[in-house]
């Protein structure tokens, strides 16, 4: 009967005229934008989806080549953009690094991970990633900004190869280059604004590497991100943004981070995968990114926000939390009426745990258990608002995963404001049954929405449902 529906619609799609009200649920399938083999990769994971301004959809993910491993391993990101959401996805790789070959993995290879999209009022999208230096990751990030401080301000640090003597600095750029200094004045050493590095004006190259480190025969141009080149920066994560004006077509050079926000004490500060917000105020736009870091040993959440559209940026203070969470991380915002921004965050309980700030996310209250978004614990999700209303309140919506025992059984949750700012999670909603990961909503042009998410090891599964008047969900595919 499901065949011949879905016949019967294309039928009548195809025979009605354009200005017909009917709506086609059938005319065209959502596509994956991930789909196994795009790019030539075979895994991904880690999903960003973000509605643009102009009704297309952006995504991004880490490509992980033929492994699934986080860093330290060879690993870029891609973006996909859609004008409806629903297919015609066209792929770029914004955050590539060349010192291993696309397709292979190494732990000895530079790394990008995680990323996290925002748009602003102006159009501008934003993508912020984490950076590391060749055969660095969370787990052996060292303690540091990675600057020197350089007659009061800070620089990023360089060392030679093979060497911990960090006492050569990117100087600030000018003409599209960077002069690369040491206390004592300029080396012969520059860089351009993507940090690749040149000696006396010409372009340094290295052997580019693949599966078991053997040389693939090709030169690629040195990054003072890789550990073989003439100098490279500190073994600790770099906050990476990068700004697209045409939708996410192309993407601008990337602006470090880390000089302004990243602690001297802590070895991990990074991105919490999926959506940025931008907020009104103070009577001005302000754009905010969760992160989360490891100071103390103890992984907190924070963020970061911009009062100037993305071109400089303060951090807040980190978010406590109660005993039963043992930590905050990775962690997604929605706005309440009142301005109230709440943030959600993985943590070591099987309770999602929120907190709340009043002053536009500068600062942030005890993070809480939230009892009735109870599942699978220690795992990234997914939080939207929505322009949906429930008897005049409006609707959020949740993806998480429901099992106890491990990451499996992702379900959508529905929730509505109480004027008193509470959630009441009205509806739950199953999305897949076995494996489920890392997700990202989004709510598309037309009215519906989507969701990215992992449905196995470093694969993708693409989702679009329907939200009714009674808060229940229809899955497209299930029509």
């Amino acid at each position: 009967m499901k065949r011949f529906t879905r016949f019967f619609s294309l039928l009548l799609c195809a025979l009605l005229p354009v200005s017909s009200p009917v709506v086609c649920a059938f005319a065209k399938q959502a596509e994956n934008p991930f789909a196994q083999g795009t790019l030539f990769c075979e895994r991904f994971r880690i999903p960003a989806l973000l509605t643009l301004h102009d009704g297309s959809v952006l995504a991004a993910a880490d490509l992980r080549w033929n492994h699934g491993k986080d860093a330290p391993q060879n690993l870029d990101i891609a973006t996909a953009v859609s004008p409806d959401g629903l297919g015609g996805w066209s792929h770029s790789v914004p955050n590539r690094l060349e010192d291993y070959a696309d397709g292979t993995g190494s732990s000895q290879s530079a790394a990008y991970i995680d990323s996290a999209l925002l748009q602003s009022e102006s159009g501008r999208v934003f993508l912020l990633s984490d950076l590391f230096l060749s055969g660095t990751g969370y787990p052996n990030a060292q303690v540091g900004s990675g600057c020197l401080t350089i007659d009061g301000k800070k620089h990023i640090a360089l060392a030679p190869k093979a060497s911990e003597d960090y006492s050569y600095y990117i100087a600030d750029f000018e003409g599209g280059f960077a002069p690369v200094m040491t206390r004592e004045g300029a080396s012969a050493y520059s860089v351009d604004k993507e940090y690749r590095l040149y000696k006396n004006g010409a372009l340094c190259t290295l052997a580019q590497k693949g599966d078991n480190d053997t040389p693939t025969g090709q030169t690629v141009a040195q990054s003072v991100f890789f550990g073989a080149s003439d100098l490279h920066v500190f073994p600790t994560p770099f906050l990476c943004l990068r700004h697209s004006d045409d939708g996410g077509k192309t993407w601008s050079a990337p602006l470090l981070l880390n000089a302004a926000v990243k602690h001297e004490q802590e070895a991990f500060l990074g991105v919490c995968p999926g959506r940025g917000i931008n907020i009104q105020y103070g009577g001005k736009e302000r754009l905010i990114f969760p992160l989360y870091s490891n100071e103390n040993k103890t992984e907190h959440a924070l963020t970061i926000y911009s009062d100037d559209g993305g071109k400089t940026w303060q951090r807040a203070s980190d978010v406590r939390h109660s005993w039963l969470l043992r930590k905050t991380s990775e962690s997604q915002i929605i706005t309440l009426p009142d301005g109230t921004l709440r943030m959600f965050s993985r943590n070591k309980s099987h309770f999602i745990g929120a907190c709340d700030s009043t002053d536009g996310g500068a600062s942030w209250t005890k993070a809480k258990p939230v009892l009735k978004l109870f599942g699978t614990k220690n795992c990234m999700v997914s939080f939207i608002n929505t322009s949906k209303t429930l008897d005049g309140k409006p609707v959020v919506l949740c993806s998480m995963g429901s099992s106890f025992w491990k990451r499996a059984n992702g379900v959508i949750r529905v929730g509505v404001i109480e004027p008193d700012g509470k959630i009441n999670w009205i509806e739950k909603c199953a999305l897949n049954r076995g494996f489920f990961g890392y997700s990202c909503l989004t709510e598309l042009s037309d009215g519906r929405f989507a969701v990215l998410f992992e449905d196995g090891a470093a694969h993708f599964c693409y989702r679009v449902f329907s939200l009714n008047e009674n808060g229940k969900i229809t899955f497209a595919d299930e029509s």
